[in-house]
């Protein structure tokens, strides 16, 4: 697969630097450039050098990683992200996309059992997995994918050139490694925000077929997975435990899993297309 495309990926990535709306990013994704002369006409001379600079050291930086942007006209570009009401103009991707998986969620301080149970059914689904690199139920997933020889995809909420949190480098390069793949509608090099996390979830929920909460509190960040997944009409599952997450789900539609991982496996499976 080619690696990037400068005619294509130098300009979004200028645009983005330019904090253009998704909606004529979106456009010029798809090769049309007029919403974006009309967004331009209005920046000065200095702002439009800094972000041609930038976009060549952000090009540099994806092609020195082996990376690539993935626009809604590529092949790989996961299908589910139709159903967003606001889909990303581009993914940064290192590694390649499966079609579909299945997103398994849950809380940073989940405890041994839960993280265990999300190991051992990343496993056993035997179908990619993706999640969000967190620390808890998220890495649990990956390492439980990785261990089974099965591809798992890390949406991130920083630039692909960074890792959030840091101590999951290893990791990471583990997922790519594994011919999984790291994503991001970010700049190589952009840091994480509160938002920029929340950002992520729409599109782990989007890309999967079906999405499962382990474990997590009412308030927890993979609520808003669950939420994007119920907005994209995903089956949703979510373990029986009194998590005040798991029952808000379950209360509102989630279909209930037991911690017999065999059995959740085949309750998870029976749904997939």
């Amino acid at each position: 697969m080619p690696i990037t495309n400068p005619a294509r990926d130098l300009p979004l990535l200028a645009a983005w630097r330019l904090g253009v709306p998704l909606r004529p990013l979106r456009a010029l994704a798809l090769g049309d450039h007029a919403p974006l002369r009309v967004w331009l006409a209005a920046e000065s001379a200095l702002r439009l050098a800094e972000a041609r600079r930038d976009a060549h050291a952000d090009l540099a930086t994806l092609e020195a990683l082996g990376a690539r942007l993935v626009t809604p006209a590529d092949e790989d570009w996961p299908a589910g992200f139709a159903d967003l009401r606001d889909p990303p103009a581009f993914l940064a991707v290192r590694g390649p996309l499966p079609p579909t998986g299945v997103a398994i969620v849950g809380a940073r301080d989940a405890d041994d059992r839960a993280r265990s149970f999300a190991h051992d059914l990343a496993a056993r689904l035997r179908q990619p997995i993706i999640s969000g690199l967190a620390r808890g139920i998220d890495a649990a997933a990956h390492r439980g994918a990785i261990a089974a020889g099965v591809p798992t995809v890390a949406y991130v909420g920083t630039g692909i050139a960074r890792t959030y949190p840091p101590e999951h480098a290893e990791l990471a390069e583990a997922i790519v490694g594994a011919d999984g793949a790291l994503a991001a509608e970010r700049a190589p090099h952009d840091g994480v925000t509160r938002w920029s996390l929340v950002r992520r979830d729409r599109l782990q929920a989007a890309h999967a077929a079906a999405t499962v909460l382990v474990v997590s509190d009412a308030e927890g960040g993979a609520m808003h997975t669950m939420q994007f997944a119920r907005a994209c009409g995903r089956p949703r599952f979510a373990l029986e435990t009194e998590a005040s997450g798991n029952v808000a789900a379950l209360r509102e539609g989630a279909q209930r899993l037991p911690w017999d991982v065999e059995e959740a496996a085949s309750r998870i499976l029976a749904v997939l297309p």
